[in-house]
């Protein structure tokens, strides 16, 4: 072995046998080797490659914490209560007040929190909506980075796996909770598909039992996060992979069903030509540029893409929320690709520029949500006056039309307080108030809304509305209705009452609060009693512990009559039906009142839904 000193002293004797030592001249001074090359790194360069081992060393425990660092910075900066974060924290505050309730009164006349999320409000309320959304983004993290590593087609899977933490991370900022939940639950079924230990390759009932229920989860969460993982299973049945698209398939589509079947809802949620281009153009894009051989991504990318121009032509309840899966994944199938392409070929430039329109798209959402989502100041400083106002005034015994602001925080600052004429939920908005959205509002006709849902009272906000579905109302307001009397007002709010309301029960019912989870009324009269609440299979009548009531049950006399005659009831507690569609479309609850005194509506979940009128009785 070489050495860098002699191995004996310049002056010492020469051993035995030993010749003259011959001295090497000196370098010249041009010939002198590099001395940059024997220089230890810098701290901060030393740093970056012990980083950087590190990351090799450990990819999915590195992608988690970067993930879990960025969202924890996302809640102590840009987690605001405003935009879709006020609908999670109203929603999760609701099932906190009344776990038990099928049936939320507070927003649209009433709203089954099931037709939202089958488990995301229980989560959140028992976690905290942030919470959830850190647990949620850093486990999707994580699993993303595991289906690519176990991906031995991907070359750079810790770039890919960033791109897919940047738009995790959007998602977050936009305050998409009920979707990042399903998120989790989605890539967490699809890396047991794809991930499964090789040494268990026959054990495809295993894989099936593993991979449904968190199929089945994220549909639970998110029915939007349900329809992706659908859109893996349809690129798996189509190259004949039958156990892993049933295991993926057939449980969201159970859930959607079910959920359908007990809690019905309809609504349409907007989709313009604007929301269609940049989906689209990246899944033809990602389609075309990566590897024939990556046949799941490449189906995956054309069914997307073909359920993107579906969801424009046909109005549905999925609309422009089509457009998340490309805001989170095309940039991980994008810088994924970039290694098979050979650079400024027809391919690089195409992926290049797919992805430069990728980062500037959720660049720009995220810069959007962040400016526009956050609440004025006045809804957490200035809010107790307008509440007190409204509880002087009596506000509880009908409904509060608040004009929205552009943030929606009046959906979840106001609803434990009052019952709203409308909320945060666009597919509601636009099935049941559509005049907010066609440019047909005008004095006379915003009159007869009022009328219709019963609205007490309208309150206007000073900061900016909703561009999409309050201008008009606001002017409206602003200009003075004649029906319309300002009551109070101050520096941030307005409140005016309706001349001659419509009441919330009639006739002969007197409305004495009106909650979340439960409406107490008072009967003069024994008879039928129109109750303004949409009709849901789950209204019951309750007692003051609101424990179900039971419903009209058949008389003995009855029982013991000849098969084919018409039947007899004793009511003896009440019963409810729904009303006949109106001409303005709405179909109302009925109660028939049996006696004179209080009755208490409201919804428990229970094996027997609602207390409903037998037809004999209708």
């Amino acid at each position: 072995m070489a050495t860098a000193e002699p191995t004996r002293a310049d002056d010492a004797d020469p051993g035995p046998g030993a010749g003259p030592r011959i001295r090497v001249p000196a370098p010249r001074s041009g010939d002198a080797p590099s001395r940059t090359e024997d220089r230890p790194p810098s701290r901060l360069t030393a740093a970056f490659l012990t980083l950087r081992e590190r990351l090799l060393r450990h990819p999915v425990l590195s992608i988690t914490t970067l993930a879990g660092l960025l969202h924890i910075i996302w809640v102590f900066t840009f987690a605001s209560s405003g935009g879709d974060l006020a609908a999670q924290d109203a929603w999760a505050e609701f099932v906190g007040r009344h776990p038990d309730s099928a049936y939320n009164l507070a927003w649209y006349g009433g709203m089954h929190p099931v037709s939202y999320s089958v488990v995301s409000p229980y989560l959140m309320s028992v976690l905290g909506v942030r919470t959830t959304m850190m647990i949620a983004g850093t486990i999707s993290a994580g699993l993303l980075t595991l289906v690519l590593l176990r991906s031995r087609a991907v070359r750079n899977p810790l770039w890919a796996a960033f791109a897919g933490v940047l738009g995790l991370i959007a998602n977050a900022i936009s305050g998409r909770v009920t979707f990042g939940l399903g998120t989790m639950f989605a890539l967490g079924a699809v890396a047991v598909v794809f991930c499964w230990p090789y040494r268990w390759r026959y054990k495809r009932w295993a894989k099936a039992l593993a991979a449904a229920p968190l199929a089945a989860l994220a549909t639970m969460s998110s029915p939007v996060a349900g329809l992706f993982v659908g859109f893996v299973a349809v690129a798996l049945f189509l190259q004949k992979r039958r156990p892993g698209a049933w295991a993926l398939g057939l449980a969201p589509a159970a859930v959607v069903a079910v959920s359908a079947w007990l809690f019905p809802f309809s609504g349409t949620q907007p989709m313009v030509i604007g929301s269609v281009l940049l989906p689209l153009l990246l899944a033809v894009a990602t389609f075309f540029v990566v590897p024939e051989e990556w046949k799941t991504v490449r189906l995956v990318s054309a069914v997307y893409g073909l359920a993107v121009v579906l969801v424009w032509v046909v109005s549905s309840q999925i609309g422009s929320n089509i457009t998340r899966l490309a805001m989170l994944f095309a940039g991980t199938a994008l810088v994924a690709v970039l290694p098979y392409t050979v650079p400024r070929s027809r391919k690089w430039y195409t992926a290049v520029l797919a992805l430069l329109t990728f980062a500037g798209w959720i660049g720009y959402k995220t810069v959007d949500d962040i400016i526009h989502a956050a609440p004025a100041a006045s809804w957490a400083r200035e809010l107790a006056p307008l509440v007190n106002e409204l509880q002087e005034v009596g506000a509880e015994k009908g409904r509060v039309e608040v004009v929205p602001a552009r943030s929606h925080r009046e959906a979840s600052a106001l609803a434990p307080y009052v019952n709203l004429a409308r909320g945060w939920n666009r597919q509601a908005d636009m099935e049941r108030n559509p005049l907010f959205y066609d440019d047909t509002l005008n004095s006379a006709n915003y009159r007869e809304w009022l009328k219709r849902w019963a609205v007490h009272y309208v309150v206007l906000p000073k900061d900016e509305p909703d561009p999409s579905s309050a201008q008009r109302e606001r002017e409206l307001v602003q200009r003075g209705m004649p029906y319309l009397k300002q009551v109070w007002g101050d520096a941030n709010w307005q409140l005016f009452e309706v001349t001659d309301p419509a009441p919330l029960a009639e006739p002969n019912t007197v409305v004495e609060r009106a909650e979340q989870g439960e409406m107490t009324m008072r009967v003069s009269k024994p008879g039928p009693v129109l109750i303004r609440i949409p009709y849901s299979p789950w209204l019951s009548l309750v007692d003051a512990d609101g424990k179900k009531l039971d419903p009209p049950k058949e008389t003995e006399a009855s029982k013991n009559r000849p098969e084919g005659q018409r039947k007899s009831y004793d009511n003896v507690n009440g019963c409810l039906m729904e009303t006949e569609e109106d001409t303005l479309g709405d179909k109302w609850t009925m109660l028939l009142a049996p006696r004179a005194g209080e009755y208490r509506l409201a919804a428990p979940y229970a094996f027997s839904r609602g207390t409903t009128c037998p037809e004999e009785l209708r």
